[in-house]
């Protein structure tokens, strides 16, 4: 029998060398798991780890070494959650989501696919002006503006007047999970148990429990002054945080290939907007999930916007990557398709902690479309501080005027809808150059706090900029030529249940907005208020109470501090609803 070869020293060093570093990444991921079961995801160490064993065979040290390498791994594995959680209802939030885009892809889109066969669904009707605080406040709600009072964007969650679907579940003994759902900060602790983490309007880091503010505090970063940044822990601190409420090796992993990118790859502005929305989706679905396993809530919801804030910027990079894969050509994945492939892979996150008995419903703000118009390819938006501030001083015993927009229209909201008529004199007033009114006023239905507007002209050229005014100022402050946006909201959302008790494959006549609430209060086993208008779908109600509305009486807030003022405005002009008096960029930062 020939001898076994032994290595050489250098040969042995290697492999001690490599046994130890499989061994010191072995560690970490045990660490990790540790501080967070749910940590460990990538099973594909042990294969790794495996490997290092064969290699290490011939060496005793490094063969034990690998070797506890693998017991590291197997036991950090063993400490994955597995199996459904307890939780009976979800809801998820898919912002500005649109049949147009997940029926024609729904070969890039298998768990959306899966839940059109396995469910029931319908176009989800939406209203007028379509803004997401005031739209995510009714689907939450079942009420109208003028009742819930939310009008525009700066508002917090103690400005509703009306209960929302969780305040009734805590009310009724049951625990909730809350994850940014649109006008929900200040947050508060729930009596009954659950989560509570406020979106991306927030303007500071508050959440419920406060541990979770790891996750607002990366979001604000660069928002936050630098006294405040100085003040926090440093980036590895951070990451350990972030692993302990919830992020998952592979997340932790994505984001160092995106360290190395931007070190090597030098990527462009898209690029690096796209990675950071997904990124961002990552940890948010992570961090939902584990706290789901952690504090099991009965309800639980979770909201994702990317689809929304990519489709705002680059719907034009979407339709010429459709124009060339309808023409025979490859399909390029587009941010807007790129959004929609990571809200498809947190849906099917989402199911599969599911148990046999719970529900899920999936509705969207809105649906979505190029922008359109008739002035410079309808590519002109127009503006909101000249305006906002002009209403202010032609109104000055009102309170301050909310001025938001979509696409090409305005607006203008106000605290007390007796001002009404003053405002809509006010700006009757907005006169260009030929004595013509420059804004067409018109009602909106359930919002007598509101006066909607569009331009009376919309041929806005680079000769009227020069040439034109509104109400003697130049026009240059009331609308700009931008190419800046590229997508705007349409009325056909999207509305889906699925588990117990809900028919496969079926689909419904469309569903309105206000039926989306006693929806999902039935979907749940609660019941809605008589004065809510709209009905439940699928689901059979339980006999309704007369209102919910007295809860809101003793809700209590989480004390925010001067930092907690106002609200996330760099995210409003990254989104192009308000702007800063200056000309938008074609490639707004990433809110």
């Amino acid at each position: 029998m020939t001898p076994r070869p032994t290595p050489s020293r250098a040969a042995l060093a290697a492999m001690r060398l490599t046994a130890l570093a499989s061994l010191g990444g072995s560690a970490v991921v045990m660490a990790g798991s540790v501080a967070n079961p749910f940590f460990f995801d990538e099973p594909g160490l042990l294969v790794v780890a495996t490997v290092v064993v064969l290699v290490a065979a011939a060496d005793r040290v490094a063969r034990v070494l690998a070797l506890v390498s693998c017991a590291l791994l197997v036991a950090a594995l063993a400490r994955v959650p597995r199996g459904p959680a307890s939780t009976q209802t979800f809801v998820y939030g898919v912002d500005g989501a649109t049949f147009e885009v997940i029926d024609k892809h729904a070969e890039l889109l298998p768990n959306w696919s899966k839940l059109r066969a396995d469910g029931t669904r319908a176009v989800l009707h939406s209203r007028d002006p379509m803004f997401s605080p005031l739209l995510w406040t009714t689907i939450a709600s079942g009420r109208v503006p003028d009742e819930h009072g939310i009008h525009g964007f700066h508002v917090h969650s103690s400005d509703c007047k009306v209960a929302r679907f969780w305040d009734i579940a805590e009310e009724k003994g049951y625990a909730v999970g809350l994850y940014k759902w649109l006008v929900d900060y200040p947050p508060r602790s729930f009596k009954t148990g659950g989560f509570w983490v406020p979106s991306w309007l927030a303007p500071d880091v508050q959440t419920w429990p406060e541990k979770l503010s790891v996750v607002k505090e990366l979001e604000l970063s660069k928002r936050l002054r630098r006294k405040q940044v100085a003040a926090k822990d440093s980036a590895q601190s951070m990451a350990v945080q972030l692993v302990e409420v919830g992020v998952r090796l592979s997340t932790v992993t994505k984001a160092a290939e995106w360290s190395l990118e931007q070190r090597f790859g030098h990527p462009d502005a898209v690029r690096t907007n796209v990675a950071m929305q997904e990124l961002r989706g990552w940890i948010d679905r992570d961090v939902f999930i584990a706290n789901v396993y952690a504090t099991q809530p009965r309800i639980a919801s979770f909201t994702y916007y990317a689809t929304d804030g990519l489709a705002h910027l680059y719907w034009d990079k979407y339709d010429k990557a459709e124009a060339v894969a309808d023409g025979g050509g490859k399909l390029e994945v587009s941010p807007v398709l790129a959004a929609y492939e990571q809200s498809d892979a947190i849906l099917g996150a989402i199911r599969g902690i599911m148990g046999p008995d719970a529900r899920l419903i999936v509705v969207s703000d809105h649906g979505f479309k190029a922008m359109d118009g008739t002035g410079l390819a309808g590519q002109f938006a127009p503006l909101t501080e000249a305006l906002r501030a002009r209403v202010d001083k032609l109104v000055p015993s009102a309170a301050p005027v909310d001025v938001s927009k979509v696409g090409h229209k305005l607006t203008v909201g106000f605290s007390d809808p007796n001002q009404r008529d003053a405002v809509t004199a006010a700006i009757a007033t907005l006169l260009d150059s030929k004595g013509e009114p420059f804004y067409r006023s018109e009602d909106i239905d359930g919002m007598g706090g509101a006066v909607g507007l569009t331009l009376a002209d919309e041929q806005i050229t680079a000769e009227r900029l020069k040439s034109d005014s509104v109400g003697g100022e130049p026009i240059s402050q009331y609308v700009t030529l931008t190419d800046a946006y590229t997508g705007t909201h349409k009325w056909n959302g999207v509305f889906y249940a699925y588990g117990k008790d809900v028919a496969a494959g079926k689909e419904l006549d469309e569903v309105p907005l206000l039926d989306a609430a006693p929806t999902i209060l039935a979907a749940a086993g609660l019941p809605a208020a008589n004065n809510m208008p709209g009905k439940a779908h699928i689901f059979a109600e339980l006999p309704r109470v007369d209102s919910w509305d007295a809860l809101v009486e003793n809700l209590q807030w989480i004390d925010v501090g001067e930092g907690g003022e106002g609200v996330n405005t760099d995210a409003l002009k990254a989104l192009g609803y308000v702007d800063d008096g200056k000309s938008p960029t074609r490639v707004p930062p990433a809110p």
